[in-house]
């Protein structure tokens, strides 16, 4: 019996189409790192008070310190809010990054709604992601990019080490 080899009988123009499909597919499947400068970048975004720019960007429901923004239009208030109040996280310096846990959400508060949070709408390609400023440190819940940017499920801080 012979042993037919892959791709067999297939044109070789077919060979490189087949490998990039395949390519594009793992790639959806592994779970996207949130990068150092993606984060800044981000940053600067919050920093500049441009986070509503961005459509679908922070969508609710949205994990605050504590509390959990369930309506997209609190969502926007907070957002419009620290912009009106020229919020700014101060010397930005990327902390790290790891996902989600069971226990991560004890991070943000430890309670039943919190837990539920990170239950129900966190998942496999959820961060938890350290930024240091000259304020403290700031976690924020990070997924993945949309329009250039890592979509952002929650905020938390600043929390002195």
């Amino acid at each position: 019996m012979t042993k037919r080899k892959p791709f067999a009988g297939t044109p070789l123009s077919a060979v490189p189409i087949v490998c990039a499909a395949l390519l594009a597919v793992s790639c959806a499947t592994v779970n996207q790192v949130p990068r150092e400068k993606d984060v800044l970048r981000l940053v600067g975004l919050i920093n500049a008070g441009k986070v509503t720019t961005v459509e679908g960007l922070t969508p609710a429901p949205f994990a605050l310190d504590t509390e959990t923004l369930y309506l997209d239009s609190d969502v926007a208030t907070l957002w419009n809010n620290l912009a009106a109040a020229s919020f700014a996280m101060n010397d930005p310096r990327f902390g790290g990054s790891d996902p989600v846990s069971p226990d991560s959400w004890k991070t943000f508060a430890d309670s039943y709604d919190m837990k539920n949070f990170f239950e129900k709408y966190t998942g496999k390609d959820t961060y938890l992601v350290a930024v240091d400023t000259a304020e403290g440190r700031y976690y924020l819940l990070l997924e993945r990019k949309i329009k250039g940017y890592p979509k952002v499920r929650g905020l938390k801080g600043p929390v002195q080490l």
